[in-house]
């Protein structure tokens, strides 16, 4: 069998090309850091201010939520729907936190991170209500290279 050289060299120049393309855990890390630190510091204020677009903003488009009593809510649009559900009319986010325990590179263009976090919400009748818990989220970089959520469980 006889490969011709320009196809040779073609396939050579895409094998490389494709080596070239893979990030090291190092440059994963890098590259997401700001994205999760920006997503995980807005996500409190995003949803005080009640703008669910904005706090499903990381949300890949066919991500999944995941709670704890098992619901998945499953892409962004049901995401931004249910953070809606939450903010219940007369009822406010008055405050809360996440804060990040650990993070991984799972493999090129997937990174895992887990922590606490939780909020208090006052509702119509002037209650105040806390909720906590762990969650773990997983981060892929798409195609374009913007790191998003794929999969955020919590417990």
């Amino acid at each position: 069998m006889t490969i011709r050289l320009p196809f040779a060299a073609f396939m050579l120049g895409t094998s490389l090309s494709l080596a070239a393309a893979a990030a090291t855990p190092e440059q994963d890390l890098a590259s997401a850091k700001p994205v999760i630190e920006k997503a995980n510091a807005d996500w409190v204020p995003a949803l005080q201010a009640g703008d669910v677009h904005r706090a499903a903003e990381p949300f890949a488009d066919d991500a999944m939520f995941i709670l704890g009593n098992g619901r998945t809510v499953a892409g962004r649009a049901a995401i931004e729907d249910f953070l809606k559900e939450r903010l219940t009319p007369g009822s406010k986010i008055t405050g809360g936190t996440i804060q990040q325990d650990g993070i991984q590179v799972i493999r090129d263009g997937l990174i895992y991170e887990w922590g606490h976090g939780g909020t208090t919400k006052v509702d119509a009748k002037g209650e105040s209500h806390t909720s906590a818990g762990l969650y773990l989220t997983v981060w892929q970089r798409n195609p374009s290279g913007q790191w998003q959520i794929i999969r955020n469980l919590n417990f």
